[in-house]
């Protein structure tokens, strides 16, 4: 029995086995991604890191780290060595003599980067990031966490 088939159906049914191939490989790679659950793990969260008041490390209104705040860097870069790092700087504080209250939030983000490359982690293993939108606590709050 030599059914007639029309040609565009031909055309047609290897169409959609194409897409249905591809829509398959989607699948898997999409099996393959991390997740993280969005319920449990809020913006601000830190995993596994530090969350710091940037006025707790600094000299007031200025990107100088105090002599505790280098000490307390020094030692969490101790903790966090052998892996990548993520330093991310959110809110801004009070303006200084020589910064304004952004420049500021960012030169106190990128000082901690580069006291926990003088612990130790290497600087290819630091992220840095700097969020100026006012966030849940008022002034400047620098997490420290493991990437």
């Amino acid at each position: 029995m030599n059914a007639s088939v029309p040609r565009w159906a031909v055309s047609f049914a290897d169409l959609v086995l194409l897409l249905l191939g591809c829509f398959v490989l989607l699948h898997a790679m999409e099996s393959q991604r991390p997740k993280a659950d969005a319920a449990t793990t809020p913006r601000d969260a830190v995993p596994a890191g530090q969350l710091l008041a940037a006025d707790s490390l600094f000299e007031a209104g200025d990107a100088r780290l105090t002599e505790s705040g280098r000490a307390r860097l020094l030692a969490l870069a101790g903790t966090l060595r052998g892996g990548g790092v993520t330093v991310s700087g959110r809110g801004v504080g009070d303006a200084g003599l020589r910064l304004d209250r952004f420049e500021l939030a960012a030169a106190r983000t990128a000082a901690v980067a580069r006291a926990l490359r003088e612990g130790g982690i290497a600087e290819a293993a630091i992220a840095v990031r700097v969020d100026n939108a006012p966030g849940g606590r008022p002034g400047q709050t620098i997490a420290v966490a493991r990437r």
